[in-house]
């Protein structure tokens, strides 16, 4: 072979080589792209990754199907997604709950940190201290003094150990040196319900859960654990305002892929779920349920969970929660 053949050769190989990547990265998705939701139909996860789904699957013309696998402090959904093939057709929709899991678990069949990358960052969420109707406690402050003058003797729900709910709970305790006891439930809806037939004193509920409630007059709002009152709670004060200094404590939503995920998949899916998030229809949706829509760059929501996950070693210290 001469050198002149030779290069053409190396060249048309290299060329070769470009245009079968460019037919693999062309060719994704082939097929359909689950989302693994780890918590049960009808919280605010489920429901945002059904709207996104549906958008996803316009866009991409492939269908999105929304796969709920609840259970154990939402390892069950977690764990299929890690087991999953890292080529961008298993995602998750994980919540706050996702980077608290190896500081209250320990061991795990997988690593929350390093089996998992961002895609992008969905939404934050403010959550809302309720209690029955009926109930007698009318303000924050009112419930505070209760826990106060018989100490253990209230009790709240949650969706179980671990859960951003318990984790509220807990800082609310906290900040008013008060305690009570924890009554871990199945889920949001079991954690709600409970507090709506007075099985429970209050909980501490993404607003997304209580809110069909609230406005159905069976629970009523004392306190929101954002920065600012709720737009669709107007009256409603904040920690802050119920209680000075009170504390925040906010929610959020990350859809995930296992970590080796093929960049540009990554790429695609984080400039479609961007692009989306960032549409007047989305923000509308999404607002109508107590969120707030939150995109990021693959390298913004990477540092974004990063960070979290430091702050969720931090708080579970702080207020000695433990799922042991």
């Amino acid at each position: 072979m001469t050198k002149v053949s030779g290069t053409i050769a190396c060249v048309m190989s290299a060329m070769s080589a470009m245009w079968l990547t460019d037919i693999a990265h062309a060719a994704y998705p082939e097929r359909p792209i689950r989302i693994v939701v780890p918590l049960p139909a009808g919280t605010s996860p489920d429901l945002f990754a059904r709207y996104l789904g549906q958008k996803l699957s316009i866009a991409l013309r492939q269908s999105v199907i929304i796969e709920n696998r609840p259970g154990a402090n939402s390892v069950i959904g977690t764990a299929v997604v890690a087991k999953a093939s890292a080529d961008g057709y298993t995602l998750l929709n994980a919540s706050v709950q996702h980077v608290m899991l190896k500081p209250l678990l320990g061991k795990l069949a997988f690593d929350p940190d390093t089996d998992f990358v961002p895609v992008t960052t969905v939404s934050a969420t403010e959550m809302v201290l309720v209690v029955p109707v009926a109930s007698r406690f009318a303000a924050v402050t009112d419930l505070v003094a209760a826990a106060k003058a018989k100490p253990g003797e209230l009790n709240f729900a949650t969706p179980g150990i671990g859960s951003p709910a318990h984790l509220a709970g807990q800082a609310f305790l906290s900040a008013t040196g008060t305690s009570a006891r924890h009554i871990p439930m199945k889920g949001s809806t079991e954690s709600v319900i409970a507090t709506v037939s007075s099985q429970v004193d209050y909980t501490i509920t993404a607003v997304t859960n209580a809110l069909p409630l609230i406005n159905a007059g069976k629970l009523r709002p004392l306190a929101s654990t954002g920065l600012k009152r709720i737009d669709l709670l107007p009256s409603v004060p904040t920690m802050r305002e119920a209680m000075p200094p009170g504390f925040t404590y906010e929610t959020w939503q990350t859809l995930f892929a296992p970590a080796a995920t093929p960049r540009h998949v990554l790429e695609l899916l984080n400039r479609e779920f961007v692009r989306m998030l960032n549409e007047a229809d989305t923000r509308e949706f999404l607002e109508k349920n107590g969120s707030a829509p939150r995109p990021r760059s693959l390298a913004a929501a990477r540092e974004f969970v990063r960070e979290e996950a430091l702050k969720a070693v931090e708080l579970v210290k702080a207020i000695g929660a433990t799922a042991q």
